[in-house]
C-alpha cells in the first residue's frame, strides 16, 4: 500500500486521515438521526427544508470570514479548537428532540464551525506531505470519505431503531473528540500566517477576494465549482421524477443509481491515487470537470436501466477524479498563506450554484421536460467549459503564476 499510495508514508498525515474518516462516519450519524428526528417531531417536510436553508445560509455569509479566520490563527489551534466546539455542538443536538426550533441555531452554529474546520483541513494538508504526493494525499481522503458515506447511512439507520437518535449524536461528538486528540499530535506549525497587527477579519477577506480575482487559476477553479454545483443540483432534482416516471426502475432503482455513483468514485479515485502522476495542470481540471456533463447527455438521451446505472458509475469516476485534481492544484499553486480564504471561496461558490436552479428549474422542465432540461444544462456545462478551457490553455497553465511569499 505504502509504493501505491506514497502519503501513507507520512504518519502524521494517516493519522489525520483514519480520525477524520471516523468523523465522517459520524457525521453520517449525525445527518440521519437529525433529519429523522425533526421530522418526526415536526411531521413537516418544510422543517427540514429550513434546515438545508440554514445551512446554505452560513455557507453564503460566513465562510469568506471563515476562510480569513484559518489563514489568520495558528491552524493547529484553529483545528483543535474548531473540532472541541463540533463535538460540543454535537452533544447539543440532543436538546432537539426536546425543542425542535432548536435545531435551526445549532445547525448554524455547526455549519459556521465546519465551515472554519474545512478548508483549515484542506489547507494543512501540504503541510503534512510533499508536493510531488498531494493527488495521492487527497485521493485517500476522498476514497475514505466514499466509505462511510456509503456505510454511515445503512449502519445509523440500524442504530437509530436501535439505541435512538441521542447516542447518535453522542458518538459523532465522540469522534471529534478523537480528531482533536490527533491534531495535538501535529506541528504547531501547519503554515498559517500571523495577521497583521490593526488588520480586521473583514480586510482580510477582502483580501483573500482580491487575490482569487487576480489569480486566473483560482479564478477559474471558482468558475468551475459553481458551474459544478449547479449541474448536479439539476442532476438530483431532475433525476427522481426520471427514475420514476421515464425510466420506471422506482426508489430502489433510483438508490442503485447513486450506489453505482459512489463505486465509480472509489474506483477512479483509488486508481488515481495508485498511478503516481502528477498534478494536473489547469487546462486539464478544466477538461475534466467539463466531461462530467457527458455521460449525463447520454442519460437523458437513452433513459433506460442499464445506460442509467453505467452514466452514474462513469460520472462517479469523473467527479471524484476532478474534485482530487482540483484540490490538488489549489493545494500546490496557492501560498500557504491565502490557503483558508481559498478553499473558503470555493465552498461560497458551490453554495452560489444552488441559486439559479432554484429559480429556473421548475420553468426548464415545463418548457423543455424532464430530459431536455438535462440535456439544455449538460449542453450549457459543455459550452462554458469549452469556453473555460480556452481561457486556461491562453498563457499556459499550472507554473504560470509563482508562489508569493506568505506574510
Amino acid at each position: 500500500m505504502n509504493r501505491h499510495y506514497p502519503a501513507l508514508q507520512h504518519p502524521q498525515y494517516v493519522r489525520l486521515l483514519w480520525a477524520t474518516a471516523w468523523s465522517s462516519l459520524g457525521s453520517q450519524f449525525t445527518v440521519l438521526a437529525l433529519s429523522v428526528a425533526v421530522f418526526s417531531a415536526t411531521g413537516s417536510v418544510a422543517s427540514l427544508a429550513g434546515v438545508w436553508a440554514v445551512r446554505v445560509a452560513s455557507r453564503l455569509l460566513l465562510q469568506p470570514f471563515t476562510g480569513a479566520l484559518s489563514d489568520r490563527w495558528n491552524r493547529r489551534q484553529t483545528l483543535l479548537a474548531g473540532y472541541l466546539l463540533s463535538a460540543l455542538l454535537s452533544v447539543s443536538l440532543v436538546l432537539v428532540l426536546y425543542e425542535p426550533l432548536l435545531v435551526y441555531p445549532l445547525v448554524f452554529l455547526i455549519q459556521t464551525v465546519e465551515g472554519l474546520v474545512s478548508p483549515t483541513v484542506a489547507a494543512v494538508v501540504p503541510s503534512l506531505v510533499p508536493k510531488e504526493v498531494l493527488v495521492s494525499a487527497n485521493a485517500l481522503r476522498v476514497v475514505l470519505t466514499k466509505v462511510t458515506a456509503s456505510l454511515g447511512p445503512a449502519l445509523a439507520g440500524f442504530l437509530y431503531n436501535l439505541v435512538g437518535p441521542a447516542w447518535l449524536f453522542v458518538f459523532d461528538a465522540l469522534t471529534f473528540a478523537a480528531v482533536a486528540y490527533v491534531v495535538l499530535g501535529l506541528p504547531r506549525n501547519l503554515g498559517g500566517a500571523p495577521s497583521r497587527r490593526g488588520t480586521s477579519v473583514w480586510a482580510e477577506a477582502a483580501e483573500g477576494v482580491r487575490f482569487a480575482v487576480s489569480r486566473k487559476t483560482v479564478g477559474v477553479i471558482l468558475l468551475l465549482s459553481m458551474l459544478t454545483s449547479l449541474f448536479w443540483r439539476v442532476v438530483e432534482i431532475v433525476m427522481v421524477p426520471i427514475s420514476l416516471e421515464v425510466a420506471h426502475i422506482g426508489p430502489t432503482g433510483l438508490g442503485l443509481l447513486y450506489t453505482s455513483l459512489t463505486l465509480g468514485g472509489v474506483v477512479g479515485v483509488a486508481a488515481l491515487g495508485a498511478l503516481k502522476r502528477g498534478i494536473p495542470g489547469l487546462a486539464g481540471v478544466v477538461l475534466l470537470n467539463t466531461l462530467l456533463a457527458v455521460p449525463m447527455l447520454l442519460g437523458a438521451t437513452f433513459p433506460t436501466w442499464a445506460v442509467l446505472l453505467a452514466v452514474f458509475f462513469l460520472s462517479g469516476i469523473l467527479l471524484d477524479i476532478s474534485g482530487v485534481a482540483t484540490q490538488s492544484l489549489l493545494q500546490a499553486e496557492v501560498p500557504k498563506a491565502f490557503l483558508g480564504r481559498v478553499f473558503s471561496l470555493v465552498n461560497v461558490s458551490l453554495a452560489l450554484g444552488v441559486l439559479p436552479v432554484l429559480a429556473l428549474i421548475d420553468p426548464l422542465v415545463r418548457g423543455l421536460g424532464l430530459a431536455g432540461a438535462l440535456q439544455a444544462v449538460s449542453l450549457a456545462v459543455c459550452g462554458v467549459g469549452a469556453g473555460l478551457y480556452v481561457v486556461a490553455v491562453m498563457g499556459g497553465g499550472r507554473g504560470a503564476e509563482k508562489e508569493e511569499p506568505t506574510r
